[in-house]
């Protein structure tokens, strides 16, 4: 299957976020975005690429070591869907595991709203 601009730019934001790469991070952010989550403790909104991309750095910058399990970017009618799945360790701790759901409207070169669920951080435990 051929991807779309739109499914490029949620590969974008992925990368741009495990990477910790937050001006890149906000490149894939129109100026006036809106996002709005539903996260433990409860649900939040942040305007503007350089507060949301800063929200995404204050939940994963301080990782020490934080892996992609596995993402998927894909069109649904006039959204973009983007989830993805880290591994994420901070100093000192175990390591974690934290799943996000993205629900965005675009205008095929930014992402101009979106809405986010998320797992919040779990512990990893091992397979018996």
């Amino acid at each position: 299957m051929r991807q779309t601009s739109a499914t490029d730019l949620g590969d974008v934001f992925v990368t741009a976020l495990v990477d910790g790469d937050t001006p890149r991070l906000v490149e894939t952010l129109a100026p006036d975005v809106q996002m709005r989550a539903l996260i433990p403790p409860g649900p939040i909104e942040v305007l503007g690429a350089e507060a949301v991309a800063g929200k995404f750095a204050t939940w994963f910058g301080s990782a020490e070591r934080l892996e992609l399990m596995r993402s998927v970017s894909e069109q649904v009618a006039d959204r973009l869907h983007v989830s993805y799945r880290l591994r994420v360790r901070r100093a000192g701790d175990p390591w974690n595991v934290v799943e996000q759901h993205l629900l965005c409207a675009h205008d095929g070169g930014r992402i101009t709203a979106l809405d986010l669920v998320c797992s919040g951080f779990r512990p990893e435990y091992a397979a018996s």
